[in-house]
């Protein structure tokens, strides 16, 4: 009697220590899980992302830095911010070289009628005003200049590296050949080419658009025009080269820098009750490439953050750390807002603890690229990937990049964890920076599906932050 009694004793005070320890981690994880129920129900059934991305695709459309259409943006979407409870709701501004394409390009081969679908590169000079008639010098790779050496000059250097189709995540061949896009001109000027030519940056080969981009040049060597031609285009310049190599093409395209331009960065804060000073960033660039209408370059990722942070302000949520959103300017064509706002952040000494971008499209959500120690990588993927991963089918919490604004501005805070939303890469690259990119491109469960994951994170970091640390 005596012995079951003490056993008896010594179960109940073991069990009091389970229930000690181990019930308030199991009900916190209920608590969250019932929280993401809630977020994906208000973005699924009343979200409002899409309908504000039609809106500025729409109404507003395409949005290079500089423009009219940017500053628009920039206008209405502080309004967009106005209408819901932020304690603050400002203008950051920022200076930006604003560059104009001009009248559309051309580009025929001499002696036919076939045209060739390019678009100046962005940041590239103009042809001379009767344009550039000159023979074709294909490569593959930059690289090839080399051997080709004297018989670079007056010609235009076409470089023809296609895409890696067996690469699944997409952002990495992207990376592949983008290098050639941003150094071309300059390289092949050193030889003295006359123009560039940049096979596009598609995930298709069929693809019959061309796709922009950003590209630079080097002082002290002659700045040359330089374009994206389709891939369809590509190849048949390739197939009619091999036919003739002595073809010659006229091109002409208009574009020019136009000047700085005073604009924005557009903020938006929400204070927090417990840690008001520690900071969580989230947002993506505001502006876009002058074609199309960027809706999945940026406009998901401006409008799905936007919704994200709707979504918890109407289910009463009240976060311990303050949340800021920041729509940036100019990350087509300079990043000048994320500088900008890193530079006004660290003289504050802003204590900046995670961010969030949205920058890769507004598909079915995957997960999140991070930013952060393997030490704090594993502790998300161990207690937040099976909140998302069987209901939600999202599963992606990899370390990888931050994404480009939280990238440059970062550098000033080595200690913040990053988080790069990342959708389903395999469509992306078929609109990106082109005439593609428009609001029917965009599928409203994906882009809510999205903001409800990107929500959920924002939920489970303002929760949990001290933990992570």
């Amino acid at each position: 009697m005596f012995n079951i009694s003490i056993n008896t004793k010594m179960k109940n005070y073991l069990f009091s220590i389970y229930l000690l320890f181990s019930v308030p981690s199991a009900l916190i994880a209920q608590q969250d899980s019932i929280m993401l129920d809630k977020i994906y129900e208000e973005s699924l059934y009343r979200g409002e992302a899409y309908t504000n991305l039609h809106y500025l695709t729409k109404k507003i459309g395409h949005r290079i830095a500089g423009s009219a259409q940017a500053e628009e943006a920039v206008n209405w979407s502080k309004g967009l911010m106005e209408k819901l409870p932020f304690d603050r709701v400002y203008l950051q501004e920022v200076t930006v070289p604003y560059w104009d394409r001009g009248e559309k390009e051309v580009a025929k081969i001499v002696g036919s009628n076939e045209s060739l679908a390019v678009l100046a590169l962005g940041g590239s000079v103009a042809t001379p005003k009767d344009g550039i008639t000159a023979e074709v010098l294909e490569i593959e790779n930059l690289s090839d200049l080399e051997k080709h050496g004297e018989n670079v000059a007056g010609k235009i250097v076409f470089v023809n590296k296609p895409w890696d189709e067996s690469i699944v995540e997409t952002g990495v061949a992207y990376g592949l050949n983008s290098s050639q896009r941003s150094r071309g001109p300059s390289q092949a000027a050193k030889f003295g080419a006359v123009a560039y030519f940049f096979r596009s940056l598609s995930s298709s080969p069929d693809d019959a658009y061309p796709h922009t981009g950003g590209t630079g040049y080097t002082k002290g060597i002659d700045s040359i025009p330089a374009a994206a031609i389709s891939a369809v285009s590509a190849t048949k310049l390739s197939t009619t080269l091999k036919a003739n190599p002595k073809l010659k093409v006229y091109f002409k395209q208009n574009s020019a820098w136009k000047g700085l331009v005073e604009t924005h960065n557009v903020i938006a804060e929400w204070k927090g009750t417990d840690k008001p000073t520690d900071i969580i960033t989230i947002g993506g660039h505001i502006d876009s490439w002058d074609v199309g209408e960027g809706a999945h370059d940026n406009g998901t990722g401006t409008m799905g953050t936007l919704d994200a942070m709707r979504t918890l302000m109407v289910l009463g949520y009240k976060p311990k750390h303050s949340i800021r959103l920041v729509f940036y300017m100019n990350e087509e064509n300079g990043v000048q807002g994320a500088i900008k706002y890193g530079e006004e952040a660290s003289q504050k000494k802003e204590h900046i603890v995670a961010a969030i971008e949205s920058d890769a499209g507004g598909f079915a959500p995957r997960g999140f690229d991070i930013k952060a120690s393997k030490e704090k990588v594993s502790w998300i993927q161990n207690n937040w990937k099976p909140l998302f991963e069987q209901k939600f089918w999202v599963s992606r919490f990899l370390e990888g990049s931050p994404g480009v604004d939280s990238g440059v501005w970062g550098r000033q805070f080595p200690n913040t964890i990053m988080f790069n939303f990342r959708p389903d890469p395999h469509r992306y690259f078929d609109l990106h920076h082109t005439e593609k990119d428009v609001f029917e491109a965009v599928d409203r469960r994906e882009l809510q599906s999205g903001v409800a994951a990107i929500a959920s994170l924002l939920y489970l970091l303002d929760q949990h932050m001290e933990e992570i640390q």
